[in-house]
């Protein structure tokens, strides 16, 4: 009998390999079980993510799923570095763009817990070249019905947009720099009234240096990052030995081969200026942190970056008024849940309501593979039915 049930195991193993080209079978036991994950699907999310890989339709894949304080499910697929043959790795060093918003949306808030700021303060108060801002309405420049807010800022709604002619984005330009180019062009409309995905969260990064008086990266190692023991992630990788770490970005050609994007070179010194939309490098481990302080309402392993009450604030939607869902510094549903991603199709999602959360990464520049709705649909079917 015991024979008989090793020889199916192994003839079984065997069969997932030959499928996926992959080497042996992932185990999934103890963490997935702990985290209440339906251990099937995960071995069908193993196999559809080594799929992904081997169509080249992404060079690497990192997925992982939270549940309620367990990890149950954390993988690597494919490669870091394609030309050398190095594998993605749990510890691989990210680009994850946008996904830096969220982050100095909670750093923002855990300062105005202090009454250091209202979200719905002018921020002339503190960057003064946002006193007296302009509005362009068909071929005239007029001025601004409201002053532009932190709250404005948190939700897209300043007129901001990411068009970049013009704007300081230099190599000697700082955030300061960076903040006085954009407010002196007009918005695309006046605060408050409309949705536009921009440069606000850079803004805010700039105005937390003026509130605290240090730059962002600091602020953020003090109020998040040091906190939650989230040590890889900042907005240069600070140690050439963790050079080898870095996962390559890459773009399809016309061909549909892919190819280098980005090396390592660009994250290895530190940037003029400290961009709070788009700047932060990370690992999959180092988001879960975040993730699972979300989940647990501002708190993780004794150490609290915010309140209660105040993650319960993020995550409602702030632009009811216009017809829109947003939560501070991401996307909500209303029920708890708090999302955002990537240009380089990183993701992640937080669902208090439910208790889990999940972080998907991936190095690809331009139109973005399937991969994440492969992924996302697998991690829900896992989470499923507990």
């Amino acid at each position: 009998m015991k024979k008989t049930s090793f020889l199916s195991l192994m003839i079984g193993a065997c069969w997932w390999c030959a499928l996926v080209g992959a080497g042996p079978a992932r185990s999934h036991g103890k963490e997935a079980r702990e985290a209440k994950l339906k251990i099937d699907v995960l071995q069908e999310l193993d196999m559809a993510m080594e799929k992904e890989v081997r169509e080249k339709k992404v060079s690497g894949v990192i997925g992982l799923i939270g549940r309620k304080g367990k990890v149950g499910y954390y993988e690597a697929f494919g490669q870091r570095h394609l030309e050398k043959g190095e594998p993605m790795a749990k510890n691989s060093l990210l680009r994850i763009y946008s996904m830096t918003k969220p982050i100095v949306a909670v750093t923002a808030m855990a300062i105005w817990e202090e009454g250091k700021f209202k979200l719905d303060d002018p921020i002339s108060r503190h960057l003064p070249e946002w006193k007296e801002v302009k509005v362009r309405e068909g071929d005239k420049e007029v001025p601004a019905k409201r002053p532009v807010t932190p709250r404005h800022l948190m939700t897209h709604t300043t007129g901001i947009t990411y068009d970049g002619r013009g704007l300081k984005l230099g190599g000697k330009d700082s955030l300061s720099d960076f903040s006085k180019s954009m407010a002196s062009r007009p918005l695309v409309f006046h605060p408050g009234e409309r949705y536009a995905y921009g440069y606000s969260l850079d803004i805010l990064g700039c105005y937390l240096e003026a509130i605290e008086g240090k730059t962002l990266d600091v602020i953020m190692r003090e109020r998040v990052f040091d906190k939650l023991g989230m040590s890889d992630t900042e907005f240069w990788v600070r140690k050439e030995e963790d050079r080898a770490r870095v996962a390559l970005v890459y773009r399809k050609n016309k061909d549909g081969e892919l190819h280098q994007a980005m090396g390592p070179d660009a994250v290895m010194k530190r940037p003029p200026r400290m961009m709070g939309g788009q700047g932060l490098i990370s690992t999959t481990g180092d988001y879960a942190r975040f993730c699972e302080m979300l989940l647990r309402k501002g708190e993780l392993n004794g150490k609290r970056v915010l309140k209660s009450e105040t993650v319960d604030l993020m995550l409602k939607n702030h632009l009811k008024d216009i017809g829109k869902v947003y939560g501070l510094g991401g996307m909500v549903n209303g029920k708890g849940r708090y999302e955002w991603g990537g240009a380089a199709g990183t993701r992640f999602w937080v669902d208090c309501g439910e208790g889990h959360y999940a972080v998907f990464m991936i190095q690809n520049w331009g139109r973005k593979p399937g991969t994440w709705e492969v992924f996302k649909k697998h991690a829900r079917e896992a989470l499923a039915g507990e």
